[in-house]
């Protein structure tokens, strides 16, 4: 299958292109994807092109798993323009920390429970028109993602330009979505709370420059500035706070005879096990056989549940700005080893906001080929990220700003994901794909000084996926 180069092409002694190496260049720490390497390296086919892929992704603990389908197909038009459309359908099933609970010693405690519903289909569908110019390629994508609480419309446009004898490219990009998001309310499940629809957009702009530094070795910088408005916060996550809780008042723990405490985190006396309480019924199958008999139901129709949990609990919802602004930069350098017929690939990025979030990203990635149309691509990423500054496992008391949430995924955490991914062409017009990825997440994996988390947020996942491109 003949492709025309679009963009830099790495060239052999004898200044032809050479197809192994750009095929190891190329897909520089990408997934497997449909034409995952004729997308990164710029190349327009001939063929009409399909892909398949599939993704099972599991979490550790009884919590999400996602099973991930996905269909594209790309047809050339003349000699410039092509066309792309891909549909994709995820399944979610499984359960999500919803809040932390404080145990007998004042330490939180995960509750998981359904956070959207015990199972969520998403259905994404994209379309990309590109053209292909001398030197350059355009491309303008619209899509529309929806599920069972989410719907969300966007577009993006790209602008690619070689320059110096195709030895640099430049790249612009430009993105915009606009969501609406809601909980989706199920009164069969405790703790779930009246949908209330809210609306965000995201804006996003993009730089980057890739310069050949020599036959062997490509070296790509980029910056991205994306811009947040509007609801932000998690419809389903809570946070306890001490201060707002009935059951933690000096009052009624000198009436059950407990000692009064001032700070839960020097904590030396006992209080209410509540964490211990929720885990109990959780394991005895209490709180499925509540929604499972319509009791729980029940118990919503006849009481404002939300308002007395957090009465009694002191249960606040997840509350963030409405504003996020998120610079990211990204520095790859790519270089092939003529002798082993291999790329290393080598990734830093780093992630700053407003929100105190910050983090840094290092990945390897080393594609080998084997020979015969095969090749193997072992991989390794580490990953570290500074907490929110309104981000703690719970709170005493509500801060002065107001902000506050106890989602997982804005904790100080670290990292260390292991990937394999192994990959075998058949003539040019079949490839399919087998990749493997072992992710482990830990507290103690922050890098420096770790800041507001704790090791309830430590978890693991596994995601196995198999996909494959073919030409007609």
């Amino acid at each position: 299958m003949e492709r025309e180069p679009a963009v830099v092409a790495v060239t052999n002694k004898k200044g032809h292109k050479s197809e192994a190496l750009t095929a190891l260049m190329g897909a520089a720490l990408a997934l497997p994807g449909i034409n995952a390497q004729a997308a990164e390296q710029g190349y327009r086919s001939d063929q009409v092109s399909f892909g398949y892929h599939h993704t099972e992704y599991k979490e550790s603990g009884d919590r999400m798993s996602v099973t991930a389908d996905q269909l594209s197909i790309t047809v050339p038009i003349g000699q410039s323009l092509e066309t792309n459309f891909t549909a994709t359908k995820d399944v979610t099933s499984g359960a999500s920390p919803v809040v932390n609970f404080l145990d007998g010693e004042g330490k939180p405690h995960q509750f998981l429970e359904t956070g959207a519903s015990i199972e969520d289909q998403r259905d994404i569908y994209e379309g990309t028109l590109s053209y292909y110019g001398d030197g350059s390629l355009t491309s303008i994508k619209l899509g529309t993602s929806e599920e069972d609480d989410y719907e969300s419309n966007y577009s993006n446009i790209s602008v690619k330009i070689d320059i110096n004898d195709k030895l640099t490219n430049l790249s612009f990009g430009y993105g915009h979505s606009d969501d609406k998001v809601w909980n989706s309310y199920n009164p069969n499940v405790l703790l779930e709370e009246p949908s209330i629809f809210n609306n965000r957009r995201k804006d996003e702009f993009s730089i980057g420059i890739g310069q050949v530094i020599n036959r062997d070795t490509i070296l790509q910088f980029s910056v991205t500035y994306v811009n947040s408005e509007g609801f932000l916060s998690d419809p389903y996550k809570k946070s306890v706070v001490v201060d707002e809780a009935l059951i933690y008042s000096p009052e009624l723990l000198h009436f059950l005879g407990f000692t009064d405490v001032s700070d839960f985190r020097d904590l030396d006396n006992p209080i209410l096990n509540v964490a211990g309480l929720f885990s109990t019924l959780t394991d005895l199958g209490v709180v499925q056989f509540l929604n499972d008999s319509g009791i729980t139901a029940a118990l919503n129709k006849l009481f404002d549940i939300p308002e007395i949990s957090a009465f009694v609990f002191g249960l606040e919802k997840d509350n963030r700005p409405e504003s996020r602004n998120q610079i990211i930069s990204l520095l790859r350098l790519s270089h092939y080893f003529e002798s082993t017929n291999s790329a290393l690939h080598a990734d830093y990025r780093y992630s700053d906001d407003d929100w105190g979030v910050y983090s840094h990203t290092m990945e390897l990635k080393w594609n080998v080929g084997l020979g015969l149309g095969w090749q193997v691509s072992p991989g390794v990423r580490y990953y570290t990220q500074h907490s929110a500054y309104f981000y703690d496992t719970f709170f005493e008391t509500i801060p002065e700003h107001g902000y506050l949430t106890s989602d997982y995924r804005l904790a100080g955490f670290g990292a260390i994901s292991k990937k394999l991914e192994i990959s075998k062409s058949f003539g040019r017009d079949f490839t399919l794909f087998v990749h493997y990825e072992e992710y482990d997440r830990r507290y103690d994996f922050e890098l420096g000084d770790q800041t507001n988390g704790g090791e309830l947020d430590d978890y693991t996942f596994s995601l196995v996926s198999v996909s494959f491109d073919a030409s007609f």
